[in-house]
């Protein structure tokens, strides 16, 4: 009942929203200007700029009917821990400090097909690229141990007989391309407010940064660098996740 009851609502709201301008005989006004835009997932209650990966994307009208498109993505994490043993008979202080960047670029343009008083349908394409990086710092006493390219990740699981000492990597570094093309809907409740919704299909590949590890030999353990050389392709349909709501100025 709780999934079904948001799609009710959500389809009063359009219905609502299109009966109430339908008899508004005013064409959707296409101005030389600047858009931008949020995007909502009324089925998990999320609010974000553009879509679920946090992307800010600009549209710039250079006619009635073409847009330009850009997207960006910047993203920064810094975690810390620290422990600190003052008492016992080995007594120890120690960091494990992790970073990552990650910033992406998308640029694209529509053509925007006005086929109503207030519906705009429009095709387009869009190029991308993208660039992470990630770094883990740690300290023991004076020893220092360094993993570029990831973040280690220990965990403890049990196999049936004894726990065994698991070591993965998260925050993968990479660089990545991708390419789309792309259809979708703009309907105007105002001159300039808009919603929609847009799907594409396209490509991305990713190249995953290699894990480098180096350690001073005072430092606990000895773990080597894992020799992973990894990348990935992926082609298929691509779905904005939510409702597009934007407006031009």
């Amino acid at each position: 009942m709780k999934k079904i009851t948001p799609l009710i609502i959500l389809t009063c709201l359009l219905l609502s929203v299109t009966l109430a301008v339908k008899s508004q005989n005013i064409p959707t006004q296409y101005t030389k200007g600047w858009g931008t835009e949020l995007n909502i997932n009324p089925f998990n209650g999320s609010l974000s700029l553009n879509n679920a990966s946090g992307q800010i994307k600009v549209r710039r009208f250079i006619q009635n009917d073409i847009a330009l498109r850009a997207g960006i993505s910047i993203a920064y994490k810094n975690n810390n821990d620290q422990e600190k043993l003052v008492y016992g008979t080995q007594p120890y202080e120690s960091t494990n400090k992790r970073t990552s960047l990650l910033t992406a670029l998308t640029l694209g343009a529509e053509k925007h097909l006005n086929s109503g008083h207030r519906l705009s349908p429009y095709v387009g394409f869009e190029l991308g690229v993208g660039l992470k990086s990630s770094k883990q710092e740690y300290a023991y006493n004076s020893a220092k141990r360094t993993v570029k390219g990831a973040w280690e990740v220990e965990s403890t699981y049990y196999n049936g007989s004894y726990y065994v000492n698991s070591l993965t990597y998260d925050e993968r570094g990479f660089w990545s391309s991708s390419g789309n093309i792309l259809t979708g809907f703009d309907f105007y409740m105002d001159n300039n407010f808009y919603f929609g919704y847009e799907l594409g299909f396209g490509f991305e590949f990713i190249k995953y940064s290699k894990i480098d590890i180096t350690q001073d030999a005072e430092y606990p353990g000895s773990d080597t660098t894992p020799d992973l050389d990894s990348k990935s392709w992926t082609v298929g349909p691509r779905l904005l996740n939510g409702i597009r709501i934007g407006y031009n100025f």
